[in-house]
């Protein structure tokens, strides 16, 4: 079986795939990633074949200019964002769709996998005729977006004599049910995880502790949106907590920081499936990454949404709701309300109590080697009819 994987090119959208992609080449099956060239030295760390479906390209370029290349004004009212986002998807999938439909016609995979986000994939497999599985990358998926990212890409579909979006023949879901949407399409349950781009483990990760350890992460494009400043406020606020402070970065961010308190025992980039399990508390934007690796290490959150990614309140606020996670919304970072949440969850037995029982939910569910017999049985199933 011939499985060609397609992604957005930025982190959080490939690295959750990873897993699964693995899982299915160790089966014995083709696997070809098929994503834009900006991502390729990152593909090839992962040990799977790459080709390129269009040139370099950052996702907030694509998310902040429109197709003639004019900035887009960011919204900062929910439903707008999420009007935005679905636009920047459908952009990004006019961009990519010519690239990936030349590659999959001359490789002629027996099936296309992606992450929600990558509309031209499931545009690309029903043009060849062949099923298309969705994977999840986070707490489950925000579908309102797509009726903005079809309208994005009406002249695309229209070309191609399609009405709107397909639909996955089968979705790949790593959310916990407890924290899935009412409204969500459960899909196949299947266990989160982690993947992180190759870096070596620091051999404190393993030391005794004799405070506790909290991590630090905005993610790769809060730091690029201007979230520099806040980093630096919280790196000089939170050691007063009487913790050691991780600050997990891009390599090029810290040094913006300038001149860090002892308390800060690492900073930079850093492999968080590692280092998680030896933390007791987690601050972070809340992509789809950094909270489920949260979950699977079973960490209480203080989540921080930034304005640019709109599914990210959503998530927040199930998290929070649930019992695993603070989080702060629609205010200014201010380091003394930080200060005063991180104190709540790491005092208050309940949170990482919830956040435990999180964590033994993910654990229970199908890891991706006991899904692969559904995609097997779905491509096959499909070939006989």
């Amino acid at each position: 079986m011939k499985i060609l994987v397609s992604t957005g090119p930025s982190l959080g959208l490939y690295c959750p795939v990873v897993p699964m992609a693995w899982a299915l080449r160790a089966a014995g099956h083709e696997v070809l990633v098929a994503v834009p060239e900006t991502i390729a030295a990152v593909v090839n760390g992962s040990g799977l074949p790459h080709i390129s479906t269009y040139g370099p390209m950052h996702m907030r370029e694509v998310m902040a200019h429109d197709r003639q290349g004019n900035p887009i004004g960011f919204a900062t009212a929910e439903p707008q964002m999420l009007e935005q986002a679905g636009r920047g998807f459908g952009r990004l999938a006019a961009r990519t769709l010519p690239g990936l439909l030349d590659v999959a016609t001359r490789w002629q995979p027996d099936v296309i996998l992606s992450e929600p986000h990558a509309y031209s994939a499931g545009i690309a497999s029903r043009v060849l005729g062949v099923p298309w599985v969705e994977h999840g990358v986070g707490l489950g998926y925000f579908r309102e977006m797509d009726k903005s990212g079809a309208a994005e890409l009406e002249p695309e579909l229209t070309g191609l004599g399609f009405a709107g979006l397909p639909d996955p023949d089968l979705v790949l879901e790593p959310c916990p049910r407890s924290l899935l949407p009412a409204t969500s399409n459960p899909g196949t349950a299947m266990r989160y995880v982690q993947y992180d781009p190759p870096a070596t483990i620091p051999s404190w990760a393993f030391d005794e502790r004799t405070r506790p350890r909290l991590l630090l992460t905005l993610g790769t494009v809060a730091p690029a949106a201007g979230g520099v400043r806040v980093l630096k406020e919280l790196v000089n606020v939170l050691p007063k907590l009487g913790v050691e402070l991780v600050v997990a970065v891009a390599d090029d961010v810290v040094p913006q920081l300038g001149s860090l308190p002892d308390e800060v025992i690492a900073a930079g980039f850093l492999p968080l499936a590692a280092i998680m399990p030896s933390c007791d508390l987690i601050v972070h934007h809340c992509g789809g990454g950094s909270t489920m690796a949260s979950i699977l290490a079973g960490l209480p959150q203080l989540l921080i949404p930034q304005p640019i990614v709109a599914e990210q309140y959503d998530s927040a606020r199930r998290v929070t709701a649930f019992g695993a996670a603070l989080q702060l919304v629609d205010q200014p970072i201010d380091p003394a309300v930080v200060l005063e949440n991180c104190e709540r969850l790491l005092t208050e037995q309940s949170f990482a109590d919830r956040a435990h029982e999180l964590r033994a939910e993910v654990a229970a569910m199908p890891t991706p080697i006991e899904v692969v017999s559904q995609i097997e049985d779905l491509v096959f199933g499909l070939a006989r009819l």
